[in-house]
């Protein structure tokens, strides 16, 4: 009998454990994806000083998920996402507009995959 409660227990705890990675994955996307939408619009409405602002946001964010991510995504997914958005502080002028819409799309795919490859290994 008692083997049988240990197997409940079991059982629970890695329901328990893919219902939370499955909702700081999901959350923390989905977070990054509507940021990197209002960086495009405040990009396409030439409020630069905003997009920087709104890219030091995105980066410490992700900064401060990345570790527990880490728990459950490969690293050089994690990686690969923190390049994109790690470079798109540079990229936020006037002048480097367009470059700039193709950071945020690369960095939109990036989430995306990292988000599809997680949610269909489960």
């Amino acid at each position: 009998m008692k083997r049988v409660y240990a197997a409940v227990w079991i059982l629970l705890f890695l329901a328990l454990v893919i219902l939370a990675s499955s909702w700081l994955v999901h959350d923390t996307n989905i977070t990054m994806l509507e940021t990197l939408s209002q960086l495009e619009w405040q990009a396409s409405e030439g409020d630069f000083a905003g997009a920087q602002k709104t890219i030091g946001r995105l980066n410490q964010y992700y900064k401060s998920r990345e570790h527990f991510m880490a728990l459950f995504i490969k690293r050089d997914y994690l990686g690969s996402t923190a390049v994109c958005l790690g470079g798109l502080s540079a990229y936020a002028a006037e002048e480097n507009l367009q470059d700039l819409r193709s950071e945020i799309g690369k960095a939109k795919a990036q989430i995306k995959m990292m988000d599809h490859l997680f949610f269909s290994m489960l």
